[in-house]
């Protein structure tokens, strides 16, 4: 059987979003995503992160901060038994009419070719607005986490608290 994959977004949705979060002192994982990403994983889910990071091109960090903010992400996760396969990140400035920014599905397409997934197949979460379109685009199931407040349109598939309580929304709805 092929593993399944969920698609997540770090800032917000994996961890605190202090605005162009890079500093590794600011490292702090919300409530809920240790505990949900292993019932994700023991139902047979691998994780990748797709993430837009437009303080590169703002100038508020470099390429290299953002790296070594991730490296610890990954760190604190897999001591945690939480194995992140990869991290894809758009590093342009909104304005910019890159291919890369979500919710256009280039990282999503590039990161299916290397592990071999099916986007149709996966659980996007995230807690904006592009991950929704993202995952909506690319055909997958939908969670909007850790925003009470959504607009009408491109309606995520569920909404939920944190990745915790989408694993326990998802697995009601018997979609995983």
């Amino acid at each position: 059987m092929r593993a399944r994959f969920l698609i997540l977004d770090r800032d917000g949705t994996i961890n605190e979003d202090k605005g162009y979060t890079y500093r590794i002192e600011d490292l702090v994982i919300l409530p809920g995503v240790v505990e949900g990403l292993r019932k994700f994983r023991d139902a047979g889910w691998k994780f990748i992160v797709i993430t837009n990071q437009a303080g590169i091109a703002r100038g508020f960090y470099k390429e290299s901060d953002m790296n070594r903010f991730n490296s610890l992400m990954m760190r604190e996760l897999a001591n945690q038994g939480i194995i992140i396969e990869a991290i894809y990140f758009c590093p342009h400035h909104p304005d910019r009419d890159c291919r890369c920014r979500k919710p256009k599905k280039y990282l999503v397409e590039l990161a299916s070719q290397w592990h071999r997934f099916d986007p149709k197949n996966c659980i996007f979460i995230g807690d904006g607005i592009s991950d929704i379109k993202l995952g909506l685009t690319c055909g997958g199931t939908t969670v909007l986490v850790n925003n009470p407040q959504y607009p009408d349109i491109d309606t995520p598939h569920f909404k939920a608290r944190n990745i915790n309580h989408a694993f326990e929304q998802l697995k009601a709805a018997r979609v995983v």
